[in-house]
């Protein structure tokens, strides 16, 4: 972990004291210079707290923490509304690729999740970066397609990195780290994963990418949530279509309906940024295909 400035370590301390809320943090960014000002603000309502404590905590897990003021946060993270004033990473942040997030439903047929590994694979053995939540369902299949092509895949957790969520994902996160990979929150060590929270971080896996593919979103999802964020920041959204009858689909043909891309093939997907499909596609889907 490179060495810490000032900033840093203040603007941690205000997060952990704030319990990583980011209208609280809004607030005080707005009122203050600087982190270091707004957390000798606060400092004495929690003198249990010590920045340079919670510093080492942080290295000792090999948590980088990177705020948005600094050179090397993500520039496409930065130009959404409400961008993360700062986020935490374990492992590798490559910002030179192109990055496709993947998301869906929890409650994924066998056919949906064989669809998001597909996608992932193919769209990561051309270079891409495939960025998701780590949920169960969709998202984990996305993530397992990456890695199966050797490819680089991003999870954007709800919660503070010294934790994954849900657990059963933990050796999911650690073959993702051990392949290059990364694991990024905005929450501070010891944050729960509220439900709120999940919402929040949806906004930067859309942030994060180029495009958003939506594989099985039903009418209320968290899916849903991130198209509609990937919308707001002028991102492309895809859609895998599925029967109109299942309600996993119900979501994800509204979407269709309102102008985003119906996509049956990751070759879809490439051609839309100009990057040459590779000899082998994968089939296209068969829309007449029943949800498993």
């Amino acid at each position: 972990m490179n060495t810490a400035t000032p900033e840093q370590i203040h603007y941690n301390a205000v997060t952990v004291a704030l319990q990583g809320d980011y209208l609280k943090l809004k607030k005080m960014h707005r009122q203050y210079a600087n982190w270091e000002e707004a957390w000798r603000a606060i400092a004495y309502t929690y003198p249990d707290i010590s920045p340079e404590t919670l510093w080492k905590e942080l290295a000792s897990l090999n948590v980088t923490l990177i705020l948005a003021s600094d050179m090397n946060f993500p520039s496409i993270l930065r130009e959404i509304p409400e961008p993360p004033f700062a986020i935490y990473i374990k492992g590798k942040l490559l910002t030179t690729q192109i990055g496709i997030g993947i998301v869906g439903t929890r409650r994924a047929t066998n056919a949906g999740k064989t669809y998001a590994k597909e996608f992932g694979k193919a769209l990561a053995e051309t270079g891409c970066s495939i960025i998701s939540g780590l949920a169960i369902g969709i998202d984990a299949a996305a993530h397992r397609g990456a890695l199966e092509a050797h490819g680089i895949t991003i999870a954007v957790l709800a919660c503070g990195l010294d934790a994954v969520y849900p657990a059963q994902h933990r050796e999911l996160a650690r073959h993702i780290l051990e392949t290059g990979g990364a694991l990024i929150s905005e929450y501070p060590l010891g944050s729960p994963a509220y439900q709120t929270r999940f919402l929040e971080r949806n906004r930067i896996i859309s942030g994060l990418s180029r495009g958003v593919l939506l594989v099985e979103a039903p009418v209320r999802s968290g899916a849903l949530a991130t198209a509609r964020y990937a919308l707001d920041q002028n991102r492309d959204v895809f859609v895998v279509p599925g029967p109109i009858t299942h309600p996993n689909y119900v979501g994800s043909l509204e979407l269709i309906k309102t102008g985003a891309m119906l996509v049956t093939s990751p070759n879809d997907i490439l051609l839309a940024y100009n990057i040459t499909p590779p000899i082998a596609a994968v089939k296209h889907i068969d829309l007449n295909d029943e949800a498993r």
